[in-house]
C-alpha cells in the first residue's frame, strides 16, 4: 500500500487537483471515492479537509434545484461539488510542488477508471468508410462537456477488421480510450490492471 500524505496541504491540494482535472461536478460519494482510491489519503483526512475546503471557500456545492418552491431541498447525495477559481488557482499553482508528478497521473487514471463516460456526459460516434483500395478506415470519437476528447481514424485490411474495431469500441468506448492514453503517457501497466 502506498504512503499517505501527512500534510494537511498535500491532502487539500491533492483533492483539489483530482476534482479540477476531472473537469466537471461531483457528487459526495464519487469524489471520495476517487480520492481515497489508490490510498494516498485515508477516508478520515478525506472527510476532514473536504469541509475545510467547503468552509474555506475553495469547493463550491451545487444543489439540484427543485421545480416548486414547495418542494423540500434534494438529499445530500444528490448535490455536486466544483471547484472555485480560488481552488483552482490553488490546485494549479501547488500540485506540481507538493504532489509527485507519477502520484498525480496514477491518481487521475484511477479516477477516470471511476468515472465512466455515460456519467461525464459523453457522446460517443463512429463510422466506417469504405476506400478505393479496398481498405477500411475506422472513425471513432469521443465529446464531453468540455468538447472533443478522443478522435481516431484507423484504417483496416479488410471487413472482418474494421467490424471487429466496430464492435470492440461500441462495447467498451471507455476503455479504448483509457488504452490510448495509457499507450500515448506511457503508463502500459495501466492496461494490465483490473
Amino acid at each position: 500500500m502506498p504512503e499517505t500524505f501527512h500534510s494537511p496541504q498535500q491532502v487539500k491540494v491533492f483533492i483539489l487537483y483530482l476534482l479540477e482535472k476531472v473537469g466537471y461536478p461531483l457528487d459526495y460519494n464519487d469524489l471520495a471515492t476517487i480520492v481515497i482510491r489508490d490510498g494516498f489519503v485515508d477516508y478520515f483526512d478525506f472527510v476532514t479537509y473536504f469541509h475545510e475546503l467547503l468552509e474555506a471557500g475553495h469547493i463550491s456545492r451545487l444543489s439540484k434545484e427543485s421545480e416548486d418552491e414547495n418542494t423540500p431541498p434534494p438529499p445530500h447525495d444528490l448535490d455536486t461539488y466544483t471547484v472555485t477559481e480560488t481552488g483552482r488557482m490553488i490546485a494549479k499553482g501547488l500540485a506540481d510542488d507538493l504532489l509527485l508528478a507519477a502520484v498525480r497521473e496514477k491518481s487521475y487514471i484511477s479516477a477516470m477508471r471511476h468515472l465512466s463516460l455515460e456519467k461525464r456526459g459523453a457522446i460517443v460516434n463512429h463510422d466506417i468508410e469504405q476506400v478505393g483500395d479496398g481498405s477500411y478506415i475506422f472513425h471513432c470519437s469521443i465529446k464531453d462537456r468540455d468538447g472533443l476528447a478522443f478522435d481516431l481514424d484507423l484504417r483496416a485490411d479488410s471487413f472482418m477488421q474494421v467490424s471487429r474495431m466496430r464492435m470492440n469500441f461500441e462495447d467498451k468506448p471507455d476503455v479504448v480510450y483509457r488504452g490510448i492514453v495509457a499507450l500515448v503517457t506511457g503508463n502500459v501497466n495501466y492496461l494490465f490492471d483490473k
